[in-house]
C-alpha cells in the first residue's frame, strides 16, 4: 500500500500522479470514447460479451497498441479457453505496419516477441500463475499491460460458490498490488450468460455477465459486447465510476477490430448493410 502523502486538489491530482492516472489507448476511437481514453491502470477493466462478439481480437489489438504506447514494456496475456491465435496476431501486426510505413518504432519493434504468453485450464493453474509466475516477472520485466482471456474458463466447472468468491478476492487484491507497484493495465475477457429466471420480467432473457455478483463486485468498469446480424460488433457501457452510459458500433478487418468511418458515438447504422 502507497504511504498517504497528504490531501491533494482535484485540480492537482493528475499532473501530480500523471503515471498512476495515464490510460491505454484501444486503439479505437469509438472505445477510447466510450471510457474517457481507454484502460486505466488502477482496477479491473472487463469486457464480456457473446462468443464471436470480439473480445479476443480487442484483447489481442490492445497488445500491440499497448507496445506503440509504452515502447520499453512487454504485455502479459493469459489465455484460458483456446490456444493463443498467434496466427491472427501476425496477421494483425502485418496490417499495422502497412497502415504506419513511415513510424520508425512500428516498422523496427517485433511485436509478437513482446507478448508474453501462458495458457492455463483450471483454478491451480491459474493461481500458480497469478501468484508466483506473475510477480517473478514484472521483479525482472516491464510490463505495461496484463491480459486474462476469459477470467471464466477455469471457473466453469466450480461450483463452491463461497470458495469461488474467495478466490476472485485473492486474485484482485493481487491484480491491485501488482498494479500500484508496477503501474499496469489489467484486462479481462468474460463470457456471458442468458437471465432464464422470469422472477424479474424485464431482466428474463437478458445476457449478463458470467460469475455472478461474487465477480462483478470485485470489476471496476464493464463493457459489453454483442453480434449482430450485419457485419458490425456492438458495445454498451454496463458500468464504470468515471464514465457515463454510451454505445456504439465497430468492425473487424484484417487489422482487427476497427472503428466504423463517418460513423458517431451511439448511432447505430443498418445492421444488414
Amino acid at each position: 500500500m502507497s504511504a498517504f502523502e497528504g490531501f491533494t486538489s482535484g485540480t492537482d491530482i493528475e499532473t501530480k500522479h500523471a503515471a498512476r492516472w495515464a490510460k491505454l489507448s484501444f486503439g479505437l476511437e469509438l472505445l477510447d470514447a466510450m471510457t474517457d481514453g481507454g484502460i486505466p491502470r488502477r482496477g479491473i477493466v472487463e469486457m464480456a460479451g457473446d462468443p464471436g462478439a470480439g473480445k479476443t481480437q480487442i484483447a489481442l489489438k490492445l497488445a500491440l497498441e499497448a507496445q506503440r504506447q509504452v515502447p520499453d514494456a512487454s504485455v502479459v496475456f493469459i489465455s484460458t479457453e483456446h490456444p493463443f491465435p498467434s496466427g491472427r496476431l501476425l496477421q494483425m501486426e502485418a496490417a499495422l505496419k502497412r497502415r504506419h510505413p513511415r513510424d520508425p518504432f512500428v516498422q523496427q519493434h517485433n511485436f509478437a516477441d513482446h507478448i508474453l504468453v501462458e495458457h492455463v485450464k483450471c483454478v491451480p493453474s491459474l493461481t500458480n500463475c497469478l501468484f508466483k509466475q506473475l510477480p517473478q516477472l514484472l521483479r525482472s520485466t516491464p510490463v505495461s499491460l496484463v491480459i486474462i482471456d476469459s477470467i471464466t474458463g477455469p471457473f466453469i466447472g466450480e461450483h463452491d460458490y463461497k470458495a469461488r468468491a474467495a478466490t476472485f478476492r485473492e486474485i484482485v487484491k493481487q491484480l491491485q498490488l501488482y498494479q500500484e507497484q508496477y503501474n499496469m493495465a489489467v484486462y479481462v475477457n468474460n463470457q456471458v450468460r442468458c437471465v432464464i429466471d422470469g422472477s424479474v420480467p424485464q431482466t428474463k432473457g437478458k445476457k449478463i455477465a458470467a460469475l455472478g455478483l461474487s465477480w462483478s463486485s470485485m470489476v471496476h468498469t464493464r463493457l459489453q459486447l454483442c453480434r449482430t446480424e450485419g457485419k458490425y460488433k456492438r458495445c454498451v457501457v454496463v458500468f464504470g465510476p468515471t464514465i457515463g452510459p454510451a454505445h456504439g458500433v465497430f468492425q473487424i478487418d484484417e487489422s482487427g477490430p476497427c472503428d466504423v468511418p463517418d460513423l458517431p458515438l451511439g448511432h447505430i447504422p443498418d445492421m444488414n448493410e
